[in-house]
């Protein structure tokens, strides 16, 4: 009898120590909202707007001279010989193109400059999380701003705060 008694009282241990290696921790941050209150963003933010406006403006420029010629060329269209519309036609058709393909570039050349300047940034918050996972003991941290993906949050395990906190930024 104290054999099964002992017995029974080692599968409960076992069993409670096993649940307790198997739980599970979950908690989430609100990754966009945590952003808005990071001063490097906003910081960034200002770098993208101008170089934004520093290669638009190169670009209208180019468009511009372009629109000039179209004008132009639509101005004088009844004066030249049709040899001559068609040849200068030509040539506008190919600088569109340019300007199209130049457009196209500009497009990944800001999708670029947005990796420099926010990939550090997002990068500094990913190891704040991991670190805070790690130091907590979750198993999983979710990010909220993400539509959909968050059914049901307990506002106890945001750990928005505590991310902020580990950037040394003051929630305000």
């Amino acid at each position: 009898m104290k054999k099964i008694l002992v017995s029974l009282l080692c599968v409960v241990c076992l069993l409670s120590t096993t649940s307790s290696i198997y739980a599970q921790k979950y908690g989430y941050v609100n990754l966009g909202n945590l952003l808005t209150q990071m001063p490097e963003v906003e910081e960034g933010s200002i770098q993208l707007e101008e170089y934004q406006k520093t290669i638009s403006e190169q670009l209208q420029i180019k468009i511009n001279a372009w629109e000039k010629e179209v004008q132009e060329l639509s101005e004088k269209v009844n004066t030249l010989p049709p040899v001559e519309v068609k040849s200068k036609e030509a040539k506008l058709l190919e600088e569109q193109e340019l300007i199209y393909k130049e457009e196209q570039l500009l497009s990944l050349k800001m999708v670029e400059k947005r990796k420099e300047i926010m990939g550090p940034i997002l990068n500094k918050v990913q190891l704040a999380i991991d670190a805070i996972g790690k130091e907590q003991g979750y198993t999983m941290i979710f990010d909220a701003s993400v539509p959909n993906t968050m059914l049901y949050v307990d506002e106890l395990v945001d750990l928005s705060a505590d991310v902020l906190s580990k950037l040394g930024i003051k929630k305000e």
